[in-house]
Protein backbone atom coordinates (compact mmCIF):
# COMPACT_ATOMS: atom_id res chain seq x y z
CA UNK A 1 0.00 0.00 0.00
CA UNK A 2 1.06 3.19 -0.88
CA UNK A 3 1.46 6.09 1.70
CA UNK A 4 -1.24 7.97 -1.02
CA UNK A 5 -3.28 5.44 -0.02
CA UNK A 6 -2.97 4.96 3.86
CA UNK A 7 -3.51 9.08 3.84
CA UNK A 8 -6.82 8.72 2.11
CA UNK A 9 -7.98 5.70 3.93
CA UNK A 10 -6.61 7.51 7.32
CA UNK A 11 -8.46 10.51 6.18
CA UNK A 12 -11.55 8.62 5.05
CA UNK A 13 -12.05 6.97 8.28
CA UNK A 14 -11.68 10.09 10.14
CA UNK A 15 -14.12 11.89 7.98
CA UNK A 16 -16.95 9.00 8.59
CA UNK A 17 -15.96 9.23 12.11
CA UNK A 18 -16.82 12.64 12.67
CA UNK A 19 -20.13 12.53 10.61
CA UNK A 20 -21.20 9.82 12.74
CA UNK A 21 -20.51 11.30 15.95
CA UNK A 22 -22.22 14.40 14.97
CA UNK A 23 -25.36 12.71 13.56
CA UNK A 24 -25.98 11.25 17.03
CA UNK A 25 -25.00 13.78 19.04
CA UNK A 26 -27.79 15.99 20.27
CA UNK A 27 -28.02 19.94 19.18
CA UNK A 28 -29.21 22.81 21.94
CA UNK A 29 -30.44 26.35 20.52
CA UNK A 30 -30.82 29.45 23.49
CA UNK A 31 -33.79 31.06 22.16
CA UNK A 32 -33.98 32.95 24.94
CA UNK A 33 -32.89 36.50 25.02
CA UNK A 34 -30.04 36.31 27.49
CA UNK A 35 -27.27 33.17 27.60
CA UNK A 36 -28.03 30.36 29.41
CA UNK A 37 -25.71 27.55 31.77
CA UNK A 38 -26.58 23.51 31.91
CA UNK A 39 -25.04 21.39 33.66
CA UNK A 40 -23.74 18.61 31.22
CA UNK A 41 -23.24 15.40 33.03
CA UNK A 42 -21.42 12.53 30.09
CA UNK A 43 -19.11 9.87 31.57
CA UNK A 44 -19.73 11.03 35.03
CA UNK A 45 -17.96 14.35 34.39
CA UNK A 46 -20.24 17.37 35.06
CA UNK A 47 -19.20 20.47 32.75
CA UNK A 48 -21.11 23.78 32.77
CA UNK A 49 -21.89 24.58 28.98
CA UNK A 50 -22.56 28.27 28.48
CA UNK A 51 -25.08 29.00 25.34
CA UNK A 52 -25.40 32.61 23.94
CA UNK A 53 -28.11 34.40 22.49
CA UNK A 54 -29.37 32.31 19.00
CA UNK A 55 -26.56 30.11 19.59
CA UNK A 56 -26.55 26.42 18.93
CA UNK A 57 -24.50 23.74 20.55
CA UNK A 58 -23.41 20.19 19.56
CA UNK A 59 -22.95 17.71 22.87
CA UNK A 60 -23.57 14.26 24.38
CA UNK A 61 -22.08 12.30 21.47
CA UNK A 62 -22.63 9.65 23.58
CA UNK A 63 -25.65 10.42 25.81
CA UNK A 64 -25.89 12.60 29.06
CA UNK A 65 -27.85 14.16 31.50
CA UNK A 66 -28.10 17.73 31.32
CA UNK A 67 -29.54 20.26 33.85
CA UNK A 68 -31.21 23.03 32.80
CA UNK A 69 -31.45 26.78 33.95
CA UNK A 70 -34.90 26.39 35.45
CA UNK A 71 -33.57 23.02 37.54
CA UNK A 72 -35.23 20.88 34.89
CA UNK A 73 -33.33 17.75 34.18
CA UNK A 74 -33.37 15.45 31.01
CA UNK A 75 -31.78 12.65 29.49
CA UNK A 76 -30.54 12.96 26.02
CA UNK A 77 -29.06 9.68 24.23
CA UNK A 78 -27.84 11.56 21.25
CA UNK A 79 -30.10 12.78 18.26
CA UNK A 80 -32.59 15.40 19.80
CA UNK A 81 -32.74 18.78 18.76
CA UNK A 82 -33.10 20.62 22.24
CA UNK A 83 -34.81 24.44 22.30
CA UNK A 84 -34.25 26.32 25.41
CA UNK A 85 -36.93 28.56 25.79
CA UNK A 86 -37.42 30.37 28.80
CA UNK A 87 -35.10 28.47 31.12
CA UNK A 88 -36.61 25.44 29.99
CA UNK A 89 -35.82 22.66 27.50
CA UNK A 90 -38.55 21.70 24.45
CA UNK A 91 -36.82 18.45 23.24
CA UNK A 92 -37.80 17.47 19.78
Amino acid sequence: MTSNMRKVLISTAVFMGFGLTSAHAASVSNTDNEARTLIVTENGVKNEVVIAVGETVTLCAGGCFITLPNGDRAALSGGEKVEIVGGAAVIK
